[in-house]
């Protein structure tokens, strides 16, 4: 979890300096918000598959996905319908955590400690 939090910040960095390079300042704040928006959901996401690991109820894995995703949605939606926020650069910083994840994956084969 930790690697792919890693490759995340990377990720969020070399995208926001690639807008900055393209003169397009106002986007980088969707893009870092839409970005941490995905990261706040996947830390909690390990800190929830931990806890019913852990205590082995089925009741709590139901509510920390009810809720979980109930409380993103309403996060997303308010977010959205900031005047700052733009949603394409938005939805970007979203799926930064899907070239996170696949950045990880190619170096899953290279660096075998995990």
């Amino acid at each position: 979890m930790k690697r792919i939090l890693l490759f995340q910040i990377l990720v969020v960095v070399l995208g926001g300096l690639l807008l900055l390079l393209a003169g397009q300042q106002q986007k980088i704040g969707s893009f870092v918000a839409g970005s941490l928006v995905v990261a706040g959901n996947f830390i909690l996401l390990g800190f929830g598959v931990k806890l019913v690991f852990r205590k082995k109820l089925i009741a709590l894995s139901v509510l920390i996905i009810v809720f979980k995703y109930a409380i993103l949605g309403v996060i997303i939606y308010y977010l959205v319908k900031q005047s700052w926020v733009q949603p394409i650069w938005f939805a970007a910083g979203v799926t930064s955590m899907m070239m996170a994840s696949l950045i990880y994956g190619l170096t899953l084969g290279f660096f075998k400690d995990e």
